[in-house]
């Protein structure tokens, strides 16, 4: 585990080097450029829309998720998995675009029915019972953050930078459990590319070295490595197999995401409800909004 610190490193096995890791996934766009000319052009807009949050709804809010699974509940997690992908896919295989991989659990490939999780495929009722079981019964905790840009723009002149502010917030809060119980952990991201890896890697080695407006650096100092994997393993096992943490997050966080955006609990975000940290008391704890 060297060197993840100098460039956007990919993580394959789970060694004795940590306890717990934090995959994290995002929702929404984290790009403020829009609410700021919408406040400019047609500021009389902009403060209907800080009023009634129903105004842009689909554009205005930001999450960012991290799902934290310890190390001695990976393998039943991972059984449980398999279990699902084996019972509804020959060998838990599916044949995309690409060729032959493991079937991966995509929040928005399955709320669409599309790829291997068409109906014409697989019976999907059945699987939708037997996904939402697992993701009740699997060990994990949440911590989300999520931000109204509307109403982050209105409030400051200079408004810090949404997905860095949303991105403290779990670190900050998965920290807290680490030192509190004296483990180590890592954080692993679904690599999106070079440029945008080496950005947020930057800015995490940043955090992590110095600390925050909050914290020193010991605040951070039981994260032992920052990963970017892609959602298959190909260096090992050519695209038959996933990492299954990204899979559980994105499944995860889109419930958040849309808790926010409408205040309504559906039935997913209520199947994860019980796993958000400080639960049922969550909010401002598993469960952060900003501003």
């Amino acid at each position: 585990m060297t060197n993840w610190d100098k460039r956007p490193t990919i993580i394959n096995e789970w060694t004795e080097d940590f306890d717990y890791i934090m995959s994290i996934d995002e929702n929404g766009t984290n790009d403020l450029n829009g609410m700021k000319m919408l406040k400019r052009n047609k500021p009389l807009e902009f403060m209907r829309a800080v009023i009634n949050e129903s105004l842009y709804k689909h554009d205005r809010w930001f999450t960012i998720s991290g799902i934290v699974l310890k190390k001695e509940d990976f393998n039943s997690f991972k059984d449980s998995v398999n279990t699902i992908k084996f019972h509804y896919w020959r060998d838990g295989l599916y044949n995309y675009k690409n060729g032959e991989r493991r079937v991966v659990f995509h929040s928005r490939e399955i709320r669409r029915k599309e790829g291997p999780f068409n109906p014409k495929l697989i019976n999907f009722n059945d699987f939708l019972i037997d996904l939402t079981d697992m993701i009740c019964n699997a060990n994990y905790k949440i911590y989300s953050s999520s931000i109204d840009k509307i109403n982050h723009v209105n409030q400051y002149a200079n408004p810090y930078e949404v997905y860095d502010l949303c991105l403290n917030f779990i670190i900050e809060r998965y920290c807290r459990q680490l030192n509190r119980e004296g483990k180590k952990g890592i954080l692993m991201l679904e690599a999106r590319g070079k440029n945008e890896d080496k950005a947020v890697l930057t800015y995490l080695v940043n955090l992590l070295s110095n600390g925050n407006n909050y914290h020193d650096s010991s605040h951070f100092s039981n994260i032992v490595g920052v990963y970017f994997n892609e959602k298959w393993c190909f260096s090992k096992n050519k695209g038959k197999a996933s990492f299954i943490q990204l899979e559980l997050t994105d499944l995860v966080s889109f419930p958040i995401f849309k808790y926010m955006k409408t205040g309504e609990k559906d039935r997913a975000f209520e199947a994860i409800e019980s796993k958000l940290d400080n639960a049922p008391y969550y909010m401002g704890h598993g469960i952060k909004r900003f501003p």
